[in-house]
């Protein structure tokens, strides 16, 4: 496979993503309690005064050669201390935010409006998270809770494709993806809508398969005036050296794979450079 540089990716002028997602997976901090969650917001909470709370994400991580069958483990630990939350740490506007849990550090950047211009992965998304994680793993030291150590890192791209832009109906689903073709025929019919799970090995020449690309395309309706629109969540998963050095390559399968899997008819609406 030909090696996908920076200088090859697409670029859109107005892209259907309304949502970034990093994500560094680390081995479990057992010394970490709630209280080390709270001390880290204060130190933060200038820029993201506020939270929420949610439940731990289950550690993840990509196996090969056998996918379905690591998919389907489940970890039981016996421990009398209750299992940890999964801190949100958000910006006023909620455009911005950090997840935090003791085996995990995650930053989102959400739009909000319809004026909110996606900030590219250079030169924002990717600083921003680095000088985040940074000031965690500082904190973690100071705080003697052991070293993170990442074992899997995650890039995911959620696009909303909403009709009235090149489509109208659910149907129409060549319009939107090129992968899709339905024969002219009395049955089945014309299509109502689709969904699709698809997923694709990341490899390197080097070392082989590193990782996975997934994608999830599924029928929704906008909640602010209920117009339909497809959701395509665009997931890299995977893990290259010691650090973080993953998201560069995840962020390019992602970003070319979006390009492959999408119609030319659609990178006019998105204004494709």
């Amino acid at each position: 496979m030909p090696k996908i540089t920076m200088s090859t990716l697409a670029d859109f002028l107005n892209p259907p993503v309304v949502e970034t997602v990093l994500s560094a997976q680390f081995e479990r901090l057992t010394p970490m309690r709630l209280v080390h969650l709270g001390l880290f917001w204060d130190r933060v909470k200038s820029r993201f005064p506020l939270t929420e709370e949610r439940s731990a994400l289950v550690p993840q991580i990509e196996h090969f050669p056998d996918p379905m069958a690591a998919s389907g483990r489940v970890r039981f630990e016996a421990t009398e201390i209750p299992e940890l939350p999964r801190l949100w740490l958000l910006n006023e506007v909620g455009t911005e935010m950090i997840q935090i849990q003791n085996d995990r550090f995650i930053k989102n950047w959400r739009k909000q409006g319809e004026s909110d211009a996606y900030p590219h992965y250079e030169p924002v998304i990717r600083p921003a998270f680095e000088r985040d994680f940074q000031e965690f793993q500082s904190f973690v030291i100071e705080r003697g809770l052991g070293a993170v150590k990442v074992n899997q890192c995650e890039v995911t791209y959620v696009n909303h494709i909403v009709s009235g832009e090149g489509w109208h109906k659910f149907g129409e689903i060549d319009r939107l993806f090129p992968f899709w073709s339905q024969a002219q025929t009395e049955v089945p019919g014309d299509v109502e809508d689709f969904s699709v799970h698809l997923r694709f090995p990341i490899s390197e020449p080097e070392t082989g398969p590193i990782g996975r690309l997934h994608v999830d395309i599924q029928p929704a309706l906008r909640a602010s005036d209920n117009r339909p629109m497809y959701v395509m969540n665009l997931t890299a998963r995977g893990q290259s050296g010691v650090g973080i050095e993953f998201f560069d390559i995840g962020r390019r399968w992602i970003v070319k794979s979006f390009e492959h899997l999408t119609t030319k008819h659609m990178h006019q609406i998105w204004r494709k450079k």
